[in-house]
């Protein structure tokens, strides 16, 4: 027998195990989105979409922002009589960050505030913490020192003598990337033939929204800039809970002074050092109050492709379960009866 027969064979022996697990897949995989979206006995899902790879630029941007700050203090600056405003100003940051760090200090303390003062995407509280917490690291490094200094110590409990700009700017903004990665893919939305889903698959899984069709007022779009360069749209279905809808502020009640008790002896000293630290808190958590649409990626399609398609599936469905829309289904039954 010849290899091109044996092959023949082959290739017909093969081919029925091929068709055998395609369905096995297939009914795995949809039983797999069903239980993620627990999905009821006769609901089917028409559409399901996630945020496009693009959904979180200016977050990616704010890793690129911190390693940036982080380089501009590694690079060995030398001012002139000659050099520009920008080369004098790391100069003298630099000379002061010879002394605990203070100029890379007060640069991210300054990202911290203007991202929160921008009230966009990226100033929600997560990501202002996690600036702090960069701006922050150069004196718990020094704190950490000087507490093995005083309990005479080679080390202190921290096992890193210096601070490092190169090496601790690639570790948070790596570790900024991965967060917004991982918190990027957590979402995923559908569009079931009784009602719209958005589920978040983070920390606790399963985690969303469910809302019946009947239930939308308003399916309205919100495209940016970046939208319209990298081709994606966000949909909000409204449902009158101004969910995702208005404003976005810190209240900085935390700057007043609240009335104490007289009984209570506190020193000068004490009160000054308390009134600065509330002050200087209430200036970095302070944010701008707005009133626009501010979508959330849990509670709307937050920037996906192809979303032409997706706009005019709800349409149909809104429009369908819709009052007009169960009426004209009456009407046509009713005329198909009478015939």
């Amino acid at each position: 027998m010849s290899d091109e027969e044996l092959s023949t064979e082959t290739a017909e022996e093969e081919s029925p195990q091929v068709e055998t697990e395609a369905p096995e897949n297939s009914t795995s995989s949809q039983n797999s989105i069903r239980e993620k979206f627990r999905l009821t006995g006769d609901e089917e899902i028409l559409k399901d979409v996630k945020p496009s790879i693009f959904a979180f630029v200016p977050m990616y941007l704010i890793s690129l922002i911190i390693l940036g700050a982080h380089l501009l203090f590694a690079i060995d600056w030398d001012a002139s009589s000659d050099d520009n405003f920008m080369v004098k100003t790391m100069v003298f940051l630099i000379e002061l960050s010879d002394i605990g760090e203070i100029g890379f200090v007060l640069v991210m303390l300054g990202v911290a505030w203007f991202n929160r003062m921008l009230n966009g995407t990226t100033s929600g509280k997560w990501t202002t913490i996690f600036l702090l917490v960069v701006a922050l690291t150069p004196p718990v490094l020094r704190l950490d020192d000087f507490i093995a200094w005083i309990m005479n110590k080679d080390s202190g409990f921290i096992p890193l003598d210096e601070f490092s700009y190169t090496l601790f700017g690639i570790f948070w903004a790596v570790l900024f990337t991965l967060f917004t990665i991982f918190y990027q893919r957590s979402f995923h939305y559908a569009i079931t033939n009784h009602r719209v889903i958005f589920t978040q698959h983070l920390i606790i899984p399963g985690d969303g929204r469910r809302i019946l069709f009947d239930n939308i007022n308003e399916i309205r779009t919100q495209r940016t800039m970046l939208g319209a360069m990298f081709g994606y749209n966000t949909i909000i279905c409204d449902t009158g809970s101004q969910l995702g809808i208005g404003e976005d502020a810190m209240s900085v009640s935390v700057g007043t002074s609240g009335g104490g008790n007289s009984g209570e002896s506190v020193t000068t000293e004490g009160q000054v050092a308390k009134s600065i630290f509330k002050k200087m808190f209430a200036i970095l958590t302070y944010q701008r109050t707005r009133k626009i649409d501010l979508p959330d990626p849990r509670f709307s399609f937050f920037c996906i492709t192809n979303w032409k398609s997706i706009e005019q599936l709800l349409n149909e469905m809104h429009q369908r379960h819709s009052q007009s829309g169960i009426l004209n289904d009456l009407k046509d039954q009713i005329a198909e009866s009478q015939d």
